[in-house]
């Protein structure tokens, strides 16, 4: 079983081998998510699926592959965002989702807390007593999963149910964190998100894909 030292250490390997990388991701997230948000297009959104599509199998290939301790759970969690990331590059064509800010006031501010939350992930990490470089940062699995759940489900209706339901598994593998797994704390971020994600999918199951 991985041990809470082993889990922050390739946390913290991966994060000083692959900082430029993640700058650059971060940078994008934040253009894009304000085009899609202030100035929707249909080229925002085959941007944002673009992106989203690289960062999960960025996840699934490099730090689940390469610098996560090897277990069946690595490996369940590179076959999730392989799998996620296929579905993203497919919706750049067949276009089921549109990315958008949503009409009902308390999504929208549910939706943009989500989304400060993922890119504070390393701060509310610091308060927990994890400094750089043995913290989440906000393109890392969790905090990807978290920023991926609030896009689609601000999109709803318009939103690929395939997409929805599969990154609901790895918000809902935040429970165990919550709980104090790795004393990873933070990750109750990631199992709220999941949570509001089942509970918005359920609402909405009908409406979803139809308009």
């Amino acid at each position: 079983m991985l041990t809470t030292e082993t889990f922050w250490s390739q946390i913290g390997a991966y994060n000083e081998a692959t900082l430029a990388v993640q700058a650059i991701m971060i940078v994008a997230a934040v253009i894009l998510i304000y085009f899609v948000f202030t100035k929707p297009s249909n080229r925002a959104n085959m941007l944002m699926k673009a992106f989203l599509s690289f960062a999960f199998v960025w996840n699934a290939i490099v730090f689940f592959l390469m610098y996560a301790e090897p277990s069946p759970f690595s490996y369940l969690g590179a076959a999730l965002f392989v799998i996620i990331s296929i579905l993203f590059a497919i919706d750049i064509f067949v276009k089921k989702i549109e990315f958008r800010i949503p009409d009902v006031k308390h999504m929208k501010y549910f939706t943009m807390f989500l989304i400060l939350l993922v890119f504070l992930y390393p701060f509310v990490g610091y308060a927990l007593g994890h400094a750089y470089p043995k913290t989440c940062t906000p393109l890392m699995p969790c905090p990807l999963t978290v920023l991926a759940i609030a896009l689609v489900t601000a999109a709803i209706p318009k939103v690929d149910k395939k997409i929805f339901v599969a990154l609901l598994p790895w918000a809902l593998l935040g429970l165990p964190k919550c709980l104090g797994v790795s004393d990873c704390y933070e990750d109750c971020i990631l199992f709220v998100a999941g949570v509001y994600g089942i509970v918005m999918l359920a609402k909405k199951w009908k409406q979803i894909g139809e308009s």
